[in-house]
């Protein structure tokens, strides 16, 4: 886990747990439950580089790809039941992906002489990283009045990570005879990786009542939250396993329903 993340939230949670030890004591959370819809942003910037072999005219060839990849918009639902006085267990659901594009870089022997490469350079669009994950937590509410409640809490999260390599290509001759000066790049093919990955997340968020409810259904909230939940997941690529990083400082706001 982040130690920048830890000390992040312990920054941002700290006046609100101080002002809750003198005013909120000894208030209890009163609903059983509730249900959350909403959005955000999740943070991060990762470069993953692979490399791939090929016997060609006696050598041994290469072909590199290089991609760039991080967060983007998320997806956030999920609901939580009161189990004793404050406390709240809760399960998220959270999903982010991200269209990379790949550096390819290929090195191809010489068919006449040893130890004399060429090199050529192809950029692909379109391959996809993705993380489905499910967060679970012990959340420990604390209400504010009436209409504004503080929850804090952590638990394990179930990553499911996929991503896209450039795993091979086709290497056609450009140039004729004797010369064999420069070659090209065609029919990149590629691999997918997936696994699910097991990490921890610690967050809070807080949410504030609005001025209306839904009778017997519950009260509408305003909600905003904040996650870290994030690692490193070891994915099958094009000739070995990679590192494959994922997760990160997750931000989000929505709607909740308590009831």
């Amino acid at each position: 886990m982040s130690t920048r993340a830890l000390a992040f939230l312990g920054l941002l949670l700290t006046p609100a747990l101080a002002s809750a030890q003198t005013t909120s004591a000894t208030s209890t959370y009163e609903q059983r439950g509730f249900v959350q819809i909403g959005g955000g942003a999740q943070s991060g910037s990762h470069t993953i580089a692979s490399t791939s072999t090929f016997d060609i005219y006696g050598e041994q060839g290469s072909i590199a790809g290089t991609q760039d990849y991080g967060g983007g918009a998320i997806w956030n639902i999920g609901g939580g039941v009161k189990v004793w006085k404050n406390l709240v267990a809760t399960l998220n659901y959270t999903r982010n992906s991200d269209t990379m594009d790949t550096a390819v870089l290929a090195r191809v022997p010489h068919p006449l002489f040893l130890n004399r490469f060429r090199e050529a350079n192809q950029r692909v669009g379109g391959l996809k990283h993705t993380e489905n994950a499910y967060h679970l937590a012990a959340m420990w509410m604390i209400p504010f009045g009436e209409d504004l409640v503080l929850g804090v809490g952590a638990g394990p999260s179930f990553v499911s990570v996929g991503h896209e390599f450039a795993s091979s290509a086709r290497i056609e001759e450009s140039d004729a005879a004797p010369n064999f000066a420069t070659v090209a790049i065609q029919d990149i093919t590629f691999s997918r990786g997936e696994k699910t990955a097991t990490t921890v997340n610690v967050g809070a968020d807080l949410t504030y009542n609005l001025p209306f409810d839904l009778g017997e259904a519950g009260r509408v909230g305003a909600t905003l939250g904040f996650r870290y939940a994030g690692g490193t997941v070891n994915l099958p690529g094009t000739t070995g396993n990679v590192d494959v990083k994922y997760g990160g400082v997750q931000f989000w706001g929505g709607l909740r329903v308590s009831f």
